[in-house]
């Protein structure tokens, strides 16, 4: 079950069987990836972009009729694109349509997952950069900056959103504002959702943010715990 709301749309390009089959079997393991479909052609891949809302694409470069670079060069609007290819030739070439990421095959897990949190990163930072909200707050209809607000915490059918240097109570459902965060949010149990950026510490069972001690789910432990550190966890035997 995933815990950010917003997950990252992928897709899989590649003429080859395997390599779809072994990239869907990493993305698997990504908690903040959605997998939309793996195709063989990037004519086909142009289907699903005009049908939906795709964020990453991790496309091969040699394929038959239309390769992925000339395919990617066509869009007016490409999303994040991490070329993977078997020749290193490409390498300069796929830079030249401003690619995430290029990824030499065989792909070891260790070198995708850097991938996906640089794309994750990047989607972020894009969402973050001027998202607000607006909110009822008493007899005002307020204006607040995403990145501002440390966490929000439920209170029957009310919320307190708490910012760095305020709280703002508003009759509204956890749900009904997670829907409208971005991916930087993250619930970590029923009553809270943690901006990520806020997060000070883990400890125990806890996330710390402006020194509030917010526990996580135990069943969803572990997966809070890889968004938050996003890779970048250095110690043994967090437990």
């Amino acid at each position: 079950m995933p815990v950010s709301k917003s997950n990252l749309k992928c897709l899989i390009i590649d003429d080859e069987e395997l390599a779809r089959e072994g990239l869907a079997s990493y993305v698997e393991q990504v908690p903040f990836l959605d997998l939309k479909g793996t195709v063989s052609s990037a004519m086909k891949a142009q289907e699903i972009i005009d049908e939906q809302q795709i964020d990453l694409c991790f496309c091969d470069i040699n394929m038959p009729y239309l390769s992925g670079i000339d395919w990617v060069k066509s869009l007016n609007n490409p999303p994040m694109v991490v070329f993977t290819t078997a020749y290193s030739e490409y390498a300069i070439q796929s830079y030249e349509v401003n690619t995430l990421d290029y990824l030499l095959k065989p792909i070891s897990f260790d070198r995708f997952y850097k991938s996906c949190i640089k794309a994750r990163d990047s989607f972020s930072a894009n969402e973050k950069e001027d998202h607000f909200l607006f909110i009822k707050v008493e007899q005002q209809i307020k204006k607040i900056w995403c990145k501002e607000i440390q966490y929000i915490e439920s209170k029957n059918n009310y919320i307190n959103i708490v910012t760095s240097d305020s709280e703002h109570l508003t009759h509204l459902t956890l749900k009904e504002i997670q829907d409208k965060l971005p991916s930087t949010f993250i619930k970590v149990q029923k009553s809270f959702i943690v901006n990520m950026d806020a997060v000070e510490a883990i400890e125990g069972n806890c996330v710390i943010v402006k020194n509030q001690m917010i526990s996580m789910s135990r069943s969803q432990k572990q997966e809070i715990t890889d968004q938050l550190t996003q890779g970048n966890l250095i110690i043994k035997g967090l437990k």
